[in-house]
């Protein structure tokens, strides 16, 4: 019952259902580890540079978290407070399940200009710093 993200055609617009079943009315899940998000924050609070301990990670989906100083993955560099950073995360989440990515340079050109677009919503809303 869920879209091939490659039919959702333009990131954030979603299409109609195709269907008319409450239950099936779902963008997916996320999950976030929380234990995970505070230890991060502790071992980059630790590093000379907070970016550092993220791209010396065990796996390439940590490192795939920083490739710039823009949007989430710039913002959490230097966030070692877990609740900001669940926060973030929850962010760029959420776009991934209306139809942002970044694997390709527009797209995520796209993504990180929303992604800063929502945190400075929050900043001002008092949410995060």
């Amino acid at each position: 019952p869920f879209q091939d993200v490659a039919e959702l055609g333009k990131p954030g617009v979603l299409a109609e259902p195709e269907f008319d079943i409450p239950d099936y009315y779902s963008l997916g899940d996320m999950m976030l580890d929380v234990n995970y998000v505070i230890r991060r924050c502790r071992e980059d609070q630790g590093s000379d540079d907070g970016v550092a301990a993220v791209e010396g990670g065990e796996n390439d989906a940590e490192a795939d978290y920083v490739d710039d100083d823009r949007g989430v993955s710039g913002a959490m560099s230097t966030v070692y407070d877990a609740e900001e950073r669940i926060h973030m995360l929850l962010v760029h989440g959420m776009l991934y399940l209306v139809g942002y990515d970044h694997i390709e340079d527009d797209e995520y050109e796209l993504m990180v200009t929303k992604e800063e677009q929502v945190l400075q919503l929050l900043r001002d809303k008092g949410h995060i710093k």
